[in-house]
């Protein structure tokens, strides 16, 4: 844990190039580095000596997804750094025909991720004159009780998607662990034949397994890798608690057994 008020040490991952620009780096916050102490924010009391630290403060959340909110502009309607979007609606045939995403948001987690990052990248859209509309619809994926993964996935409200034929579908998700579950999300998703399917996610856990190179499955746009640790706060639960916690924090032990169902 971090003393006095200095900063803890960030490590950045190598970057891709997108269309001539260059993506985002991953942030990657490690187990044992120096992280914030609470009493550096205003801490909501009812979860005091249930988590140890901070480990990504919420301003630190924010600017990072401004950034993935950038990529993904960049990334979905091919602004390079000779790209001219095009002046009028006139320049299409049909509306359909406009550059458009598809945005599927999934719940509960997902949606403060969500609702800060389509704040961004409707702004860059306005800001940079495009010519590009933006949908959206919500699913809830079912993994976790307690601590521990229950090996099923159940989605809720499948309804949806026979929506996304023919789209440039944008998945947003807060937490991917072994990234299993976005997986078969992924393969049931390709069924309703969208045009092209990405995924933004906020937090991909770092574990042993993933560093060995057993679980692959990396996001399109990411913005931390964390440790394999229970990760709470900015509206990931632990059976329904910490959604309110703007900081994102690990549960300690104490904090398990206190909210376990």
């Amino acid at each position: 844990m971090g003393d006095g008020g200095a900063p803890p040490v960030l490590n950045v991952s190598s970057t891709d190039i997108i269309d001539g620009e260059r993506k985002s780096s991953v942030i990657d916050i490690e187990e044992n580095a120096r992280h914030w102490r609470l009493d550096q924010f205003c801490f909501p009391k009812q979860y005091q000596g249930f988590v140890d630290e901070v480990i990504i403060p919420h301003g630190l959340v924010k600017d990072r997804i401004e950034r993935l909110a950038h990529d993904i502009v960049v990334e979905v309607f091919g602004l390079g750094p000779y790209a001219s979007p095009p002046s009028s609606p006139a320049s299409f045939m049909t509306a359909d025909s406009c550059p458009r995403l598809h945005v599927l948001c999934i719940l509960k987690g997902g949606y403060k991720f969500f609702s800060d990052l389509m704040e961004v990248v409707n702004h860059l859209i306005r800001s940079l004159g495009l010519l590009a509309s933006v949908s959206v619809d919500f699913i809830r994926v079912k993994s976790y009780e307690n601590d521990k993964s229950t090996g099923n996935v159940k989605i809720i409200g499948g309804d949806v998607l026979e929506d996304i034929k023919g789209k440039t579908v944008l998945i947003v998700e807060d937490l991917i662990d072994t990234g299993r579950t976005m997986e078969a999300l992924l393969r049931t998703l390709r069924e309703y034949q969208p045009k092209r399917l990405l995924v933004a996610c906020l937090l991909l856990k770092n574990s042993e397994e993933r560093v060995s190179g057993r679980l692959t499955y990396v996001p399109d746009f990411l913005g931390f890798k964390v440790p394999n640790k229970f990760i709470v706060g900015y509206a990931i639960d632990y059976n329904e608690f910490f959604r309110d916690l703007h900081h994102i924090c690990i549960v300690n032990d104490r904090g398990k057994e206190y909210f376990r169902v």
